[in-house]
């Protein structure tokens, strides 16, 4: 995520889906039940437990975030998802060459596509009681095509720059520092924390009291803040929150795939439309296939979106041409706008040997240590990624393409972990209301908190915490008075 006001809601797809049930419970289900055996999966090495909560904890505050921040899309058609007591408030975005190709492709393989959730509004809206009044009408997509890694410049993509701060701000109750950098989180002798010290704009130090301290800067700003807020000895100086040692520990990441295809007599027009106006399927996704001696447990989600400028398409490239010159020149001026292709999300599991600490020697501008990334895909991950992208070969054969490739290495996107949720303290960092098992008043909220991640973006998951967070600190009246 850029390091800016807003966060990653600026320049994310708009893939808004929920996690489904069976998320949550990967060790009780996959595991203990003995679909693992059963797989012939070699777990060797990963460090898998459950969510401390459910799907049905976080079904309240998955409505809340579609309603308040207006998702687009279309409920019943995913036979996979989970229970759900409203649909959504807005209709799905409209449906593109890719779309239309890869739903007709999925049906002749007797799949079940559907239109995926969308966090980009398909008409104006604004949030009608009992959801949050105050939030500004946003106006609709104009399908520009350039909603990923940018800002919407209309303000039809859900993001908290345009639809919570605003809101925060009129109370008079919020006061927002930007260009402020923290660089510690102090505590005191008793074990609660007590604020946090900061650069502000003009580089000078300060510190800010607080009776909570609530982290939500992504996960590898987690970690690092957490491992530089130790203290010289006593309960914090592994740093806080550290007592299980699990700062840092059990990164995620989905290592994308992808089938590709390009098409003598069909334009596919692929710039036009939204990057989260997608269709996918959940076939392979989770624990919905059977698994039985495919050497690897769990899935991914299967689909296609916008998503489609010169700039991100020069990948889009078979095997055979080069990726410079002459060849590469004509592949394009004939096939830009006749090629496409299917991504494939298979979901990492927790490895002991993936984490965040801090570099020995990388610093930043304030002459902080860096925070280092360890990660690789392991076993499982290989496998999975080797079996959908044959899946994708599949379906993009079946769209009638008239030259199919696929890309089998996963390359990693979507972070989670690094400070995951658990019931026991032995083995995680917070609990399941993103409270620090270490620290009362002191709250990590994000996607750092997944203890597994599913085949899906974390961002619909991610706001059903915050709510959910959010309600719980309010319901704490001794620390306000």
């Amino acid at each position: 995520p850029l390091n800016v006001l807003g966060g990653a809601l600026l320049h994310w797809t708009g893939q808004s889906s929920r996690y489904m049930p069976g998320d949550f419970k990967i060790y009780s289900n996959e595991i203990a039940s003995g679909s693992a055996e059963r797989a012939e999966a070699d777990l060797t090495g990963y460090d898998i437990i459950d969510w401390p909560l459910s799907y049905d904890d976080l079904e309240p505050y998955y409505e809340k975030f579609e309603w308040e921040f207006g998702i687009s899309g279309q409920a019943g058609l995913n036979p996979f998802a989970g229970p759900r007591q409203r649909g959504f408030p807005l209709p799905p975005l409209r449906h593109s060459g890719k779309m239309q190709l890869f739903a007709e492709a999925c049906k002749k393989l007797g799949y079940h596509p559907y239109d995926t959730a969308a966090g980009i509004a398909s008409q104006p809206y604004k949030p009608s009681a009992p959801f949050d009044t105050r939030i500004d009408e946003r106006p609709a997509c104009v399908y520009c095509g350039h909603c990923n890694f940018y800002g919407c410049h209309v303000h039809a993509k859900s993001a908290s720059l345009y639809i919570t701060i605003p809101v925060a701000v009129k109370t008079g109750n919020f006061e927002l520092k930007t260009n402020a950098k923290v660089c510690r989180i102090n505590s005191d002798a008793s074990g609660q924390v007590t604020g946090v010290n900061y650069f502000d704009a003009d580089g000078r130090a300060r510190e800010q009291r607080a009776r909570v301290v609530i982290l939500s800067a992504f996960i590898f700003e987690h970690a690092r803040l957490l491992l530089l807020s130790k203290t010289d000895s006593g309960k914090f100086a592994k740093g806080l929150a550290n007592s299980s040692g699990y700062v840092g520990r059990n990164i995620l990441a989905h290592g994308d795939v992808r089938a590709m295809g390009a098409f003598d007599d069909f334009i596919i027009n692929g710039y036009i439309g939204p990057g989260s106006a997608a269709m996918r399927i959940d076939d392979f996704n989770g624990n919905n296939f059977d698994h039985t001696g495919l050497g690897f447990i769990r899935g991914g989600t299967i689909g296609t979106s916008g998503d489609g400028t010169p700039v991100t398409r020069v990948d889009v490239l078979p095997p055979d041409v080069p990726t410079w010159g002459r060849e590469f020149k004509e592949f394009y001026q004939r096939y830009y706008n006749r090629i496409m292709d299917l991504n494939m999300q298979p979901e990492t599991l927790p490895h002991k040997a993936n984490r965040i600490d801090l570099d020995p020697h990388a610093r930043d501008r304030w002459g902080l240590p860096l925070p280092r990334v360890t990660f690789d895909f392991h076993q499982n991950e290989h496998r999975l990624q080797k079996y959908l992208a044959g899946v994708g070969d599949r379906i993009m054969r079946a769209t009638g393409a008239s030259k199919v490739w696929t890309e089998e290495k996963g390359r990693p996107n979507r972070w989670a972990g690094g400070t995951r949720m658990g019931a026991s303290p032995k083995n995680s960092v917070v609990n399941h209301n993103c409270q620090t098992h270490d620290i009362a008043n002191l709250f990590v909220v994000g996607a750092s908190v997944f203890p597994t991640m599913a085949g899906y973006p974390p961002t619909a998951t991610v706001a059903a915490l915050s709510y959910r967070t959010s309600e719980f600190i309010l319901q704490q009246k001794d620390w306000f008075k």
